[in-house]
């Protein structure tokens, strides 16, 4: 449906704007709402700047963590994949280096996600694609009411407004130093709110952790040497029986872990659970359909759920998994991700994801019960990590291969502390689900009160 706006020649060239965009009716009426309310800008409650512009120092160990525009998302953090810079580089650049209360904005991408540093992700620098917003301490507004005004409608309709360019959008700093906040009265308790659905998501990822120590410490291997090694000696047999040469496939942390665990009375993965290889094919989709579509990055979250939008299944671009609620997934993409997740989808609609996921389902038949709870935490912890970190194969895309998961011993101490691990992970994704419920409500809150104060 064609929409227009009519406006004075004066109007446009004090915008020294000519974009049709711009000027949209949907636009021009939130930009009224915003003018009838005391509004700051973010250039009047604080410092606004980017990140680094020089190209990042790399490192793999002991370095400081690198945020990147994919790294921001609409109040919460996805940190699982992001580089790390030296800590010569991080020095260098104090000016971006992230502190508690930052609010952190993303200028490409996904323009708009705002979301305020905590303590979990620091120490932490970060790019030219993110802008960062240090508060002044006597600003009548704090980030955390920011960061939620900023992710609603009435503040995503002005990062999406300002951002310019032809092939990729970008939303330069001085137009962030513009953005209005609205001076509501309910702003503390936004605020409060939003400090609560952020302590609710640290307390998840404390719960998932302290699961992760449980279980390393039930397999008394707690005080696991990883390191590798520089040289060690295999027999030319060992070569033959696993059909590999790599060197790497072959280190000595990781067979010490194996050889743990196969120390311990157990059964192997492939008795507890099958792989599912049930493919998914847009081209049989029917007119109509839905599916919940999944890709590895939704995987850095211990959780795939309803949350995620649904989509027209005719939309799918490429061969999918099949999967359904009590699954676990893995990818067998660059496993130091970790992308695991256990699969709770309603039935309602198709739940598929990438072809990289390894689809795990428990064995009808199995004798001793693996629940998906502790299965995600077994995946995750550090002595599997290790078996799947040298058994991955390739250079630029490294992966294992799903016969070496499969193969992974798993201890029956395992199984019996299964009880213990799932109240930990349930009370996790509890904790989570009650953040995203949070986060919502203070949203469409901000959304009431500011159509509510514009009438």
């Amino acid at each position: 449906m064609a929409v227009w706006s009519i406006l004075d020649s004066d109007e446009l060239a004090r915008r020294a704007r000519l974009d049709a965009e711009y000027f949209q009716p949907r636009y021009l009426e939130y930009e009224k709402m915003l003018s009838r309310l005391a509004c700051v800008t973010l250039d009047d409650v604080g410092r606004v700047t980017d990140g680094i512009h020089a190209s990042p120092d790399v490192v793999d160990e002991d370095g400081v963590r690198y945020l990147s525009a994919k790294s921001v998302k609409d109040n919460e953090f996805s940190v699982g994949d992001a580089l790390q810079i030296s800590r010569k580089q991080d020095a260098e650049n104090s000016r971006t280096r992230l502190r508690e209360g930052d609010l952190l904005i993303t200028t490409v991408g996904t323009i708009g996600n705002a979301a305020v540093v905590t303590p979990e992700i620091l120490p932490a620098n970060i790019d030219r694609h993110l802008g960062l917003v240090r508060f002044n301490s006597d600003a009548p507004i704090d980030s955390y009411f920011a960061a939620t005004f900023l992710n609603s409608t009435f503040g995503r309709f002005q990062t999406l407004r300002e951002a310019t360019g032809n092939v990729q959008l970008n939303l330069f700093i001085e137009k962030i130093k513009t953005l209005k906040i609205p001076e509501l009265p309910v702003a503390a308790a936004i605020s409060k709110a939003t400090r609560n659905a952020y302590d609710l998501r640290s307390k998840a990822a404390k719960l998932i952790s302290d699961a992760e120590k449980l279980l390393t410490k039930t397999l008394d291997l707690d005080d696991l040497d990883n390191s590798p090694s520089l040289f060690y000696e295999r027999d030319f047999t060992d070569f033959q029986t696993a059909n590999r040469f790599g060197a790497e496939y072959f280190m000595p942390c990781k067979q010490c872990v194996l050889d743990a665990l196969a120390k311990q009375p157990g059964r192997l993965l492939n008795e507890h659970c099958q792989s599912v290889r049930e493919l998914f094919d847009a081209t049989d989709a029917r007119r109509g359909e839905l599916v919940r579509n999944f890709d590895l990055t939704t995987a850095l979250e211990p959780v795939l759920d309803d949350s995620t939008e649904t989509m027209p299944a005719v939309e799918i671009g490429s061969t999918k998994k099949k999967i359904q609620a009590g699954d676990v997934v893995i990818s067998r993409l660059r496993s130091y991700l970790r992308e695991i997740a256990v699969v709770r989808t309603s039935p309602a609609v198709a739940a598929v994801g990438s072809s990289e996921f390894i689809v795990l389902r428990p064995r009808e038949n199995a004798k001793s019960k693996l629940t998906p709870e502790t299965l995600l935490i077994y995946l995750r912890s550090l002595p599997v990590q290790t078996i799947l970190k040298w058994s991955q194969d390739g250079s630029a895309h490294p992966r294992f291969d799903e016969d070496d998961l499969l193969a992974i011993p798993v201890p029956d101490s395992v199984v019996r502390i299964a009880p213990k691990i799932d109240a930990l992970v349930n009370e996790a994704l509890t904790a989570r689900a009650e953040a995203a419920r949070l986060l919502e409500e203070a949203k469409a809150e901000v959304e009431r009160l500011v159509l509510n104060s514009s009438t």
